[in-house]
């Protein structure tokens, strides 16, 4: 999914929301452990993200045990899902259209740092 291990962006809490959600979508039957790979937080914690997703109705869980659980998307988990996704995908797109005009800017100063370099030949020919 999108989490992954950057070091300088960290998911929010909707971003892991989603990661589960999205999850679940893919597989009723998924285990925990996978939830809480998919959304980069422990086995453990992912209790707490369940708990909540079904208090609001975004999620219903069948089954007597962690191995025998199901989890089925609402139509609101869907929507919430949906949801979650336009909105970082906007925060993803601009993000891209800032550092593409920022690298563009930095590529710009080093094309003309090089022709400078160029036009003013070998720094050993001018010495000598």
């Amino acid at each position: 999914m999108l989490i992954g291990t950057f070091q300088l962006i960290k998911p929010s809490r909707e971003c892991r929301e989603m990661a589960v959600l999205a999850e679940i979508e893919k597989s009723a039957s998924v285990s925990q452990r996978s939830l809480a790979r998919a959304a980069g937080v422990s086995a453990t914690m992912i209790n707490a993200y369940v708990d909540d997703l079904v208090g609001r109705g975004l999620l219903d869980v069948t089954g007597e045990t962690n191995r025998t659980y199901r989890y089925h998307l609402t139509d609101s988990g869907r929507s919430r899902r949906e949801e979650i996704f336009r909105k970082l995908s906007g925060e993803i797109f601009e993000l891209y259209a800032q550092l593409k005009h920022e690298l563009k800017a930095v590529a710009d100063e080093e094309m003309a740092r090089r022709l400078t370099d160029l036009e003013q030949g070998p720094i050993e020919a001018q010495s000598a």
